[in-house]
Order: structure tokens, then sequence, then C-alpha cells
């Protein structure tokens, strides 16, 4: 039996390597010969090559975003002799993920004369829409990051006017227009990645288009109307299901050869722009306008209450697909001016692995050296808004230390609803600080659920002679 594998998380930082650790152990314990291919922040390792996908019995994918060079794994979907799972499925348990893919291997054997099972283009949309989600956050998040930096320095340096923060500091004034400048490729770029997680290459260019076209006003009636983010999310996976049936049509091969660059990007372009413009633009600014006053209008307990619901979202899987989800959700309403739930959000972020750190290094009796080693990288990793920080912790003891962080989040975003915390980028931990409306509040938020999430869990733990 021969498995090759591909293993990519949202951020490609722990989830991505620790699924490639269990897939490799897993295979080893069985004697299944296996490659598996990381495609992690720092790119692509490992990289497998298209005879060894070819020469393999199975593809297993568990990514949890669209990846690089997903058309080297075309003829195994054909074949049906591929599987998708989730980083989180794998981590948590290896073995189910490599019984099905052996299954599937086997299944596809018994078929393999008439040329394998084709699936529809629906096929696992459930998973392909989750993964093109996240992989449109993914590329998102660095833009985001470069807009909201550049104008929380240029708007820092302004005095409050009649028409808000006006800069008048010519150099700040630059700051100010290339803050702009990613402020207004967000939506494209959220747009252009989902398209491509669904469909690949050829809807990357309609993507861009048509996520331009919804984040700018359209003539609907006697008025001007933009949808953002919404607009940007429903038009991107009309976009990449549109693309995958094109990808479907039967062609000679002098029109196959032009289909990616020029039928595809103009066809999709065309038919799916007039939809939106003639169909689609009004209603979603209806409910864009209704979804953007209620959550901007917001205050005391119906704020706290989403602080609480987006701080136990965020520490419940680490950086897994629920904390994506509250990801998304914050950084979609950035983009229409409501940041107090990327504030909220973005305490939550840096209290789990804090809140682990600060337990191991204060309860000696009940952590050993090993946890007391993982504790100093994870409050460092906390400290940078990495989530991820707290997954060792986690993975030894899931029972008693996830119920100390989301109890420790929950209270850190509380209290950053309950002041009204705004955050204008899509990061968090004490580094974002200066790009919140409230500094010392923000850290304290973080400073507080820490240590509670430390407390609970050190009151959780037993003793490490009672275990």
């Amino acid at each position: 039996m021969r498995l090759v594998a591909v293993c990519a998380c949202t951020v490609g930082i722990a989830h991505t390597y620790l699924a490639k650790k269990a897939i490799e152990k897993e295979c080893a314990r069985r004697g299944i010969d296996c490659k598996v291919e990381a495609q992690g922040g720092l790119g692509i390792e490992n990289e497998l090559t298209q005879d060894e996908v070819d020469g393999a019995d199975v593809v297993l994918h568990a990514i949890d975003v669209g990846i690089e060079g997903d058309d080297r794994f075309e003829g195994m979907r054909g074949r049906g002799r591929f599987l998708k799972v989730g980083t989180a499925e794998v981590i948590s348990d290896a073995s189910v993920a490599v019984d099905q893919a052996v299954a599937l291997a086997e299944a596809a054997a018994e078929v393999e004369t008439s040329g394998g099972v084709r699936q529809g283009i629906f096929a696992n949309m459930g998973r392909d829409l989750l993964n093109a989600f996240n992989t449109g956050v993914s590329y998102f998040i660095p833009v985001v990051v470069i807009g909201g930096v550049f104008l929380a320095f240029s708007l820092a340096s302004g005095q409050a006017g009649s028409s808000g923060m006006e800069v008048t500091n010519p150099f700040m004034q630059n700051l100010n227009l290339i803050g702009m400048a990613g402020i207004s490729m967000m939506i494209p770029v959220l747009a252009a990645y989902i398209a491509y997680s669904i469909a690949g290459k050829p809807a990357l260019a309609p993507g861009f288009v048509l996520g331009y076209l919804v984040n700018n006003p359209v003539p609907v009636g006697e008025t001007n109307v933009s949808t953002g983010f919404l607009g940007a999310m429903i038009m991107a996976v009309v976009t990449g299901y549109f693309v995958r049936w094109m990808k479907t049509w039967r062609t000679n091969d002098t029109v196959r050869t032009i289909m990616p660059i020029l039928i595809i990007p103009i066809l999709t372009s065309l038919v799916l722009g007039l939809l939106y413009i003639y169909v689609l633009a009004g209603p979603l600014s209806v409910v864009m306008v209704w979804l953007t006053d209620v959550l901007g209008s917001l205050q005391g307990g119906s704020a706290v209450a989403l602080g609480l619901v987006i701080g136990l979202m965020t520490a419940f899987d680490m950086g897994g697909p629920v904390n994506k989800t509250a990801s998304t959700f914050t950084m979609a309403l950035m983009t229409t001016g409501v940041y107090a739930p990327n504030g909220m959000f973005r305490v939550a972020v840096a209290v789990p692995p804090i809140a682990c750190g600060i337990a191991s290094l204060v309860a000696r009796t009940k952590f050993d050296d090993a946890d007391r080693q993982m504790g100093v990288s994870a409050i460092f990793m906390g400290c940078i808004g990495i989530t991820e920080g707290a997954i060792p912790f986690a993975v030894k003891d899931l029972g008693r230390t996830l119920p100390g962080i989301m109890i420790g989040s929950a209270v850190g975003a509380g209290l950053a609803a309950l002041q009204g915390i705004e955050c204008y980028v899509p990061h968090g931990g004490f580094i974002v600080a200066l790009a919140t409306s409230n500094i010392p509040l923000f850290c304290l938020d973080i400073v507080i659920g820490a240590l509670i999430g430390a407390a609970v869990l050190v009151a959780m733990k037993p003793r490490l002679q009672e275990r």
C-alpha cells in the first residue's frame, strides 16, 4: 500500500505539522509506505511530484484550506482514490482517517476497470465550503494587517476633527495612503481565494473582479449600493462552482487550451457580474445594512453576551475550524467599520497559551519539567496572538485544560465587550495593543482572562503523585 498525503491548516503553524506527524506515525505502525507534504506558513515542504501522486494507491488530504498545486490530484479524484479530512480529525485520531483511506483504495480497486467513479461538482460541498472560507481568510489576513497597521499608525498621529481623525503630517498621510490601499484590496482578495479554493486557478481572476465589484457602489434603481463582505462571500462561492462546472465541459484540444485564460474568466465575469448587478445587489444591501446596524448598536448585556460566545469559540479548538469561524465573523465585520467584535476576539486568542504557561510555572507540584518548558514557549506564543500554543497542554490533558482556557477566553472577551474595546488589525496579543482603541484596558483584559484561566487549570489539575 502506497499512501501520499498533504497537510495544511489555516495559519500554517501548528496543526499542519501535528497532522503530518500523526499520519506518518500511523502509517509506520501499519507498515504503509507514505509520503506527506506539508504546506505551512513557510511554503511547501516535502513536495509530492506528479509521478508520486499518480503512483499512489490513495491520496489523503488533511487540510483546512485550499492548497497550492491542487491540480496534481485531479486524476486520483476521478479514479475515486482521494479522501479529504480536516487536520483536527487527523490529530485527534489518525487511525480513523487512515482506515477510511485504505477502504477507499480497496473499493476503488474493484471498479478500476471502469475508470473509477467521477464525483459531481457538488460532492463534499460542506467540507469544500469550510476549506474555501478558511483559504480566503488565510490570504485575507496579511492584506488586512498591512491596511490596519498603517492606518492605525497614521491615525494615531492625527487630531480629532469634525470629520474624524485628521492627519496633517505629510509622512503620516503617505502611510495612510498605503493603509487605504490594503483596506481596498481586502474584499477582492477574500473573494478571489474563496473561489480559488473551490475551482482552482481559473476562478482566481473572476474572483478578484467580482470581489472588486461587490465592494464598490453599483446602481440599483435610484441609489448606489455596496454589499461588502457578504456579497463577496456569496459571489465567491457562486464563482467557484460556476467555474468548476465549466471545467467539466467537453471541448476539443484547441478550445481547452484557452479555456482557463480566456473563456472561463470572461464568461464567468460577464454572467455573474450581470447576475449580481441586476438580481442580487439590492437584496444583499438590505441584509448588509441590517446586520451592520444590529452589531454596531450592541451595548451592555448584549455586547457582553456576544463577547462570551466569541471567547468560548476562540478557545474551543485552539486555532481549528470553530476558532476560525469566529475569526472570519469578526474580520468580515471589520470591512463594514465594526471593530468591537474583533477587539473581543483579539483578546481571546491570547488567553489560552498564556493561561497554560502561567499555570505550568506556578503549580510546580502539578506540572512536570517538560510542561514548564512548554509553558515558556506558550506564553511567548500567546503574547504574539497564536492560540495554538495551548495545544500541547490540551493533548496531554484535554478534560482539564479545555474548561480552563475556555473560561479564561470568555472572561477576557466579555470584558473587552463591556469596555467597548476596538481592534483595527486582524491579529491578537500584546503586539497589536497600539492598534486598539484603549491600550491599557486591552492588555489588562488579556492578563485578567489568562489569570482566571490559569486559576481554573490549577484548581482542576491533580498533583503529579495523584495521577
